[in-house]
């Protein structure tokens, strides 16, 4: 076992910790229409050129009509995503149809050991992987593949433990991966390398969904350059970490792409994302096409450094911030709640001196709607009878 991890994965070192009882990991079942592949690793907001636009050709067929409950949102289009054109578990995780004999190599052990990834230009592809990913080297690929991991620790104790680790100074890639944390990590994907790019990911089990942490100890740059596209984010726990679930979350991070994924928060989730500025600045983040519903608020673009503006606390003036971060045409859902969150969609506190809870340089959304209604939300929270959002 141990020198199969090892020709698949480098130097692999095991770590010894009490794991809960947990069912072995499971294949996916092979997708009939897997989502795109992802983008270069060198493709990040503000450095890609534009891609030109897409030319039918004379003999293509045209796409199916989508069903129309999937204008209409509610329940159904939520119990049939994929139909819909959003991500969900069907069209998300491994494609077998890319793997050997279509099935993936069994690497069972301990949920909560370390397997480390230390080669450069490391490809890991098509595993069935128990245990901890820690990616350690540049250029890490690991596609159509299922991770399931627990590290053995509740509550904050499990602050910074993920399925996938990428270290200061790694990068990776992770296509069409299906991971489970098994109630027992803080985050699917925790990102302190120098570039991400996750795509096609299936995500359960965890605190938040992938996190991107500023790690002054080793660089200024930490966690930034990241691209997050067709994935899911689904079925956090709240017991690890503080409990407060959220689909992407950052205390200081720049030059983000999250676009068209599906986060399917709880009305007791923290929000589909967060981005914040309590490490460093927050900056040039799109946020676009994405299929958003639960969370407290959906969505923090909060400048809260040194403090917020609220009652007691200082403003937030001559501290980090939180700037050009730009919300374009997301779909909004109140499958969750009325005001799709618990209170509403974005986090805005008028009268917080001076960014009223919201970003430093002000909010920049177009074309952001709730589903069930069409009702524009660049200007605000939802409104309408019955409703109290924001």
């Amino acid at each position: 076992m141990a020198a199969l991890l090892a020709s698949a994965l480098g130097t692999a070192a095991f770590m010894t910790a009490c794991s809960n009882s947990a069912p072995a990991a499971q294949s996916a079942p092979a997708q009939s229409a897997p989502a795109q592949s992802p983008a270069a690793p060198s493709s990040f907001p503000g450095s890609a050129s534009p891609s030109p636009s897409a030319t039918a050709t004379p003999d293509a067929a045209p796409a199916p009509p989508k069903p129309t409950y999937c204008r209409r949102g509610g329940a159904k289009v939520w119990a049939n995503l994929a139909s819909c054109g959003w991500p969900a578990s069907a069209n998300t995780g491994p494609d077998l149809s890319q793997c050997p004999g279509h099935r993936l190599a069994a690497h069972a052990g301990s949920l909560t050991r370390t397997i480390r990834v230390t080669a450069a230009n490391t490809v890991i592809s098509c595993e069935s992987i128990q245990g901890m990913l820690d990616i350690e080297a540049q250029n890490v690929t690991v596609k159509d593949s299922v991770i399931e991991s627990n590290s053995g620790k509740l509550g904050e104790a499990a602050n910074g433990t993920a399925d996938i680790k990428v270290e200061d100074g790694a990068s990776a890639i992770i296509d069409h991966v299906k991971i489970n944390g098994d109630q027992g990590v803080h985050a699917c994907i925790w990102h302190q390398g120098t570039r991400l790019v996750v795509n096609a990911v299936n995500c359960y089990g965890s605190n938040d969904g992938i996190f991107s942490w500023a790690d002054h100890g080793y660089s200024s740059t930490t966690g930034n350059h990241f691209v997050i596209t067709n994935s899911y984010f689904h079925d956090f726990t709240d017991k690890t970490s503080n409990g407060h679930s959220d689909g992407y979350q950052t205390e200081g991070a720049s030059d983000g792409l999250i676009k068209h994924n599906t986060y399917q928060m709880t009305a007791s989730a923290d929000s589909a994302i967060a981005l914040w500025d309590s490490l460093r600045d927050s900056r040039n983040i799109d946020v676009r096409g994405n299929l958003i519903t639960g969370g407290g608020f959906a969505i923090y673009a909060e400048d809260y450094y040194p403090g917020d503006g609220g009652p007691g606390d200082p403003p937030a003036v001559g501290g980090y911030s939180v700037s050009d971060i730009r919300f374009t045409n997301n779909v909004f859902s109140t499958y969750a709640a009325g005001c799709v969150g618990s209170f509403g969609v974005w986090f805005e506190r008028p009268g917080w001196s001076p960014y009223d809870g919201g970003p430093t340089d002000g909010w920049h959304r177009h074309g952001n709607r709730v589903l069930e209604t069409g009702q524009n939300l660049d200007g605000g929270n939802p409104s309408g009878p019955g409703l109290s959002c924001g």
